[in-house]
């Protein structure tokens, strides 16, 4: 058990993987839960629109989808992670392209432990846990 990360898309300059590693077992256990089986699948837009048509019935680009296991008493999933979503988001909101990495694959952490993002109070509560895992993230492990 843990947590495995898969480079299906290159060509762009990543975190380190046994950073994203940590990062992920502290966001778990900070969050009181135990990590199980994760995969963190990095990919490009025509695979995530390809989940998102197949398993949401949503027809367009995203940044990140996270599949959950089930109902176990451990945090389980898939969390696919599409570069070049992450990549226009970061020109767009005038972040850096690795801090944009860390917080979707934080975004999708966070949805594999119960958090929703449909409503706006839910979207807000996300963004701030985002920010502090962000922030948590460069004093820990620069």
């Amino acid at each position: 058990m843990g947590v495995l990360i898969h480079h299906n898309h290159t060509g762009y300059e990543m975190p380190d993987d046994n950073q994203l590693t940590r990062l992920a077992l502290a966001v778990i256990r900070q969050e009181k839960m135990q990590p199980g089986e994760i995969n963190v699948i990095f990919t490009d837009n025509q695979e995530i629109l390809q989940l998102n048509r197949q398993y949401l019935n949503h027809d367009y680009y995203t940044d990140v989808i996270a599949f959950h296991y089930g109902p176990t008493r451990d945090v389980e999933g898939d969390v696919f992670i599409s570069l070049d979503k992450v990549d226009e988001n970061a020109r767009d909101y005038g972040t850096g392209f690795q801090d944009e990495i860390l917080r979707v694959t934080i975004h999708g952490l966070l949805h594999l432990i119960g958090y929703t993002d449909s409503t706006d109070q839910e979207k807000q509560s996300m963004r701030s846990l985002e920010d502090h895992y962000l922030e948590y993230y460069h004093k820990h492990f620069r």
